[in-house]
């Protein structure tokens, strides 16, 4: 008897298995790849860095993390353009010719780098907002401005994929990367008035215009994603030409429609009257302690705690009935009309120094503003010139204030080192300011008491009976409301 024996029939993979089975192995290679883990790190450091000096707040942090994901979606292209071009590189065409999934179907494969970038995305950001513990982001929360992260480094996945079908030497790449690099400058040229269409095509999403204002940021994400669908129905063109064909025109279509309705919906004329629907005093949120008023913008009121320890610490020297400035806080527009009428305040912005010597900084800036406020030299804060203290003696009233007010600020202030803010003043204001801190704490606090409202006129010499020798100016007529100061003119 003679027996033939015959291999048993295996079964050939589909085309559609093939693929999946090839979009798996593509991911894990992915993961693997050395840009995708030096992307995602330098994305995860630079969006930490951006952060670290100022304390957050969701606007910004939307925005570095928005401007990381770029980052990211660079390295991610390069990474996939080595693995859409592995195919077409050393001579490999001839082997991979007899693969049952073909050049189209493991173009379709790559695709997987899309959700692999999205979690990527969603990860940098998350580990961002962790590295910054224990400070948290406040203002109001875009979620549709914080999205951008999930759809960027997709973005740069696919056009690697793309690029890499078409140009797989290891070149193309890079060159890639460095045009695009220039085609996100070159945006920069273009014209944004009357029509903002430079901030509607930047990857990023713009801040609002003003602190709490409305912003097209859905608008821009459909926008985002529009360019993502487009870019993908190119990858699966030769594998579904019609149905690409299709989706591409209403990617493309979805994405200028988004671009139009984001110029539309930006405002071209901005009036006092509109910036104080989101900043003005209506709209802030106010708390009293130890006697001082703090008015944060909405969602800001966390602050008020960083602004108490750079206040209270002045005001506790001033005298027990002496009027305590209010602490507000303001956009970037400001009608220099102050909450209360005929009580001084100071105004503050939305950045604030995070943590160490940043932080240190901002509560000494708040502290000069608020001991020059006490004093009554206070004009406004960043938004005039500087003006001319010397002879007044409550030059010399405001840096003994901040002397007992700050660390070292005895020291500072007999070194000269600690000055009012826009205030031009010289060595016998300093010299005045040493001579009521050679004296007792409780003589000065106590003349200071009785001679408040006196010390307040800037033509006065209140401080005469404790020995500041200090002339006081000629104090000119008040400016008309709206007129400039000059360089020259006295403080009053």
């Amino acid at each position: 008897m003679t027996v033939t024996m015959e291999p048993a029939g295996q079964a050939m993979a589909t085309p559609r298995a093939a693929t999946v089975a090839l979009g798996r192995a593509e991911a894990r290679r992915l993961l693997h790849s050395p840009f995708y883990w030096g992307g995602a790190l330098l994305a995860t450091a630079l969006g930490v860095v951006w952060a670290w000096t100022r304390m957050p707040t969701w606007a910004t942090f939307a925005e570095n993390s928005g401007m990381s994901s770029l980052v990211l979606s660079a390295g991610l292209l390069m990474a996939t353009h080595l693995a859409a071009g592995r195919d077409r590189r050393a001579g490999a065409e001839e082997s991979t010719s007899a693969m049952p999934a073909g050049p189209a179907r493991r173009a379709l494969a790559m695709l997987v780098s899309v959700p692999v970038a999205m979690l990527t995305g969603a990860a940098v950001q998350l580990l961002s907002l962790l590295l910054l513990l224990p400070t948290w982001p406040v203002g109001e929360f875009d979620p549709w401005a914080s999205a951008v992260v999930l759809v960027i480094p997709p973005i740069g996945a696919v056009i690697g994929v793309l690029v890499g079908r078409v140009l797989p030497g290891p070149a193309a790449g890079p060159l890639t990367v460095v045009a695009l690099c220039a085609l996100l400058i070159a945006l920069l040229a273009l014209p944004n008035y009357p029509l903002n269409y430079t901030g509607a095509l930047w990857p990023v999403p713009e801040p609002p215009w003003e602190i709490g204002a409305p912003r097209p940021s859905g608008w821009h994400l459909i926008y985002l994603v529009g360019v993502l669908i487009a870019l993908a129905a190119a990858v699966a063109w030769r594998a579904w030409p019609k149905a690409s064909a299709t989706v591409l025109v209403a990617a493309v279509a979805c994405a200028g429609v988004s671009v139009e309705r984001q110029t539309a919906e930006t405002p071209t004329v901005i009036s006092m009257d509109l910036v104080n629907q989101y900043t003005g005093p209506a709209v802030l949120s106010c708390q009293t302690h130890q006697q001082v008023h703090y008015c944060a913008l909405p969602h800001f009121e966390d602050w008020i705690e960083n602004w108490r320890e750079a206040v209270e610490p002045v005001a506790a020297h001033l005298p027990p009935g002496a009027q305590r400035p209010t602490v507000r806080q303001i956009g970037t527009g400001y009608d220099r009309e102050p909450i209360t009428p005929g009580i001084p305040e100071i105004v503050t912005s939305h950045s604030w120094g995070r943590i160490g010597g940043w932080a240190a900084d901002s509560r000494t800036r708040m502290a000069r503003d608020y001991a020059a406020a006490s004093v009554e030299m206070y004009t406004g804060g960043f938004f005039h010139t500087d003006c001319d203290a010397s002879g007044q003696h409550r030059t010399a009233a405001a840096l003994w204030l901040l002397a007992q007010s700050l660390p070292n600020g005895v020291e500072q202030v007999r070194n000269g080192e600690l000055r009012i803010p826009r205030a031009r003043y010289g060595q016998a204001e300093l010299d005045a300011a040493v001579t009521l801190l050679d004296r007792p704490y409780d003589e000065v606090a106590g003349y200071l008491a009785e001679h408040w409202t006196e010390l307040r006129d800037p033509s006065s010499t209140a401080l005469a009976g404790l020995g500041v020798t200090l002339t006081p100016p000629a104090v000119p007529a008040a400016e008309s409301q709206g007129e400039p100061r000059s360089e020259a003119g006295v403080c009053r």
